[in-house]
């Protein structure tokens, strides 16, 4: 049986949570099965760096997220020409917009989008719409929805056909996930005491990750507890507005910006207690990495969070953009370390039961093996 050539499209520049969905698979999906190529942004490659060191995967430097723009759409085009894929999979409504009627007019036979959770840049009457996506899901083979959540957006909001759409939970490699591991390492290059509290937030500094809500929570943190630290873990666009919001409330000597890090690992040894703010989620990575490292999870109730923390048995649950909802939840494990760590244990044991990245892999290839056979 011939491979199944499979290609993936992102459009994003910047490394995080899909990009790491897709990275994954490029690096566990059996090559005798599957031969891969990628199209992205120059930038998202090089931000790979050596992590696709000896992956076979054919890659393309391109961005076409508009059929505005002519020359990427022209280049994936070729792209398209030249590996002749029998899959291709976007992930992201950018990425679906042009790869998937581009995919079908260049003879592709099966389109396979991954979606990740609904597009928060969407407002109002008009640009809320979901007409363009129920006919971009004419072209579409299946969708793989990373949550419950994800999928009952997609059927009951936008409108996709219900038998399209198939759910598979995003995972991680909780094989590199080891809680106390680096835990003294990882303070000491922080420059924080082992016994100093430290919450931490891993992600994108993104309006959708919902920082300045975490910020606005942090005073009422620092006055039960003022050697406590907030260490943000990430870059992106809103920096330097997240900087300015730290200074204003008076807060800098406690807040710590440590940038993009390859190691999220370590941090997460590091911190006592992770927040998740976020405005939405499809399925969050981040706290499927700080379960596993036995760290409770303080997070909003947006869309498939609640299917990672628990409420009150591996976290807290609060609303979305209610800065004194966060620090209650955040003082009250602080308070009670004890407690902190047994939501953490049974954080990482629910983790490694449900949320293996082997897993995840595995039912994605079926996914990919049952609309091969179709086509």
């Amino acid at each position: 049986m011939n491979p199944i050539r499979l290609m993936f499209v992102l459009t994003s520049p910047t490394r995080g949570g899909v990009e790491e969905v897709v990275l994954a698979l490029l690096k566990r999906l059996p090559c005798s099965e599957f031969r891969l190529a990628l199209a992205a942004p120059r930038a998202l490659l090089e931000a790979f760096g050596r992590n696709l060191d000896g992956v076979p995967v054919d890659i393309e430097p391109v961005a076409a997220e508009s059929w505005r723009s002519r020359t990427e759409v022209s280049q994936l085009a070729r792209f398209i020409d030249r590996v002749r894929p029998d899959i291709v999979n976007p992930h992201l409504f950018r990425s679906v917009v042009v790869a998937a009627p581009l995919a079908r007019w260049h003879r592709v036979p099966t389109v396979v989008e991954t979606y990740h959770g609904r597009e928060g840049w969407r407002h109002g009457p008009i640009r809320g719409s979901f007409v363009p996506d129920r006919l971009l899901s004419r072209f579409v083979t299946r969708v793989i929805a990373v949550s419950e959540a994800a999928r009952d957006f997609l059927v009951r909001v936008k409108g996709y056909p219900a038998d399209k759409v198939v759910v598979v939970p995003n995972g991680r490699d909780l094989s590199a996930l080891v809680p106390g591991r680096d835990r003294e390492s990882a303070r000491k290059d922080l420059g924080v005491d082992p016994h100093t509290p430290i919450v931490g937030v891993v992600g994108r500094l993104e309006d959708q990750k919902g920082h300045r809500y975490l910020l606005d929570a942090w005073p009422a943190v620092t006055r039960d507890f003022p050697d406590a630290r907030l260490l943000l873990v990430g870059d992106g666009s809103r920096r330097e507005a997240l900087e300015a919001q730290v200074k204003a409330l008076g807060i800098a000597p406690s807040v710590i910006f440590t940038g993009f890090r390859a190691d999220v690992a370590r941090m997460l040894d590091a911190i006592d207690v992770l927040a998740l703010p976020s405005l939405y989620e499809g399925m969050p990575l981040t706290a499927i990495e700080a379960a596993a490292m036995a760290r409770p999870v303080v997070a909003t109730a947006v869309d498939g969070t609640p299917e990672v923390v628990e409420h009150g048995v591996t976290g807290f649950l609060v609303p979305p953009a209610n800065p004194p909802a966060l620090s209650g939840a955040l003082l009250t494990l602080l308070a009670d370390p004890d407690r902190a760590r047994r939501l953490g244990e049974t954080g990482r044991q629910r983790t490694l039961e449900r949320f293996d990245l082997g897993r995840q892999v595995e039912a994605t290839a079926a996914v990919y093996r049952s609309v091969a056979t179709k086509s």
